[in-house]
């Protein structure tokens, strides 16, 4: 009998060491985890898979996390989405969740700050 994950969640990240350190930390909390090299890959998952959590880096070539969280709530405006951000990047981040992110992690990641942020994330 197959274990139901806590969540799905889909992580979109351009580095694969943290996609792959994200995967890692949240497979063993439970979670299924699906991810996505930048935003347009992201936001197919997200029409295809339909996770309850995205993970979304703001600094990607392509299409950067801003326009893809605009084009996220156009696609499905209660999908909790939690930026992931460079220390640089704490002003863009704070104008993520004017736009409707529900929280953001700065790297280096504090996985404690992730774990708690995940779990508020997934059960509003």
């Amino acid at each position: 009998m197959a274990i139901t994950p806590l969540a799905r969640i889909l992580v979109v990240d351009d580095d694969l060491e943290v996609v792959e350190l994200l995967r890692e930390f949240l497979e063993k909390r439970g979670h299924a985890v699906d991810s996505a090299p930048n935003g347009r890959e992201g936001l197919s998952r997200i029409v295809a898979a339909r996770p309850d959590l995205v993970l979304l880096d703001i600094r990607m070539p392509d299409m950067d996390g801003m326009r893809a969280l605009q084009l996220i709530r156009a696609i499905d405006p209660a999908l909790a989405v939690i930026m992931v951000t460079g220390n640089e990047d704490i002003a863009m981040a704070r104008e993520a969740l004017r736009v409707g992110a529900v929280d953001y992690v700065a790297k280096p990641l504090d996985l404690n700050y992730l774990a708690r942020a995940v779990a508020a994330a997934i059960s509003r």
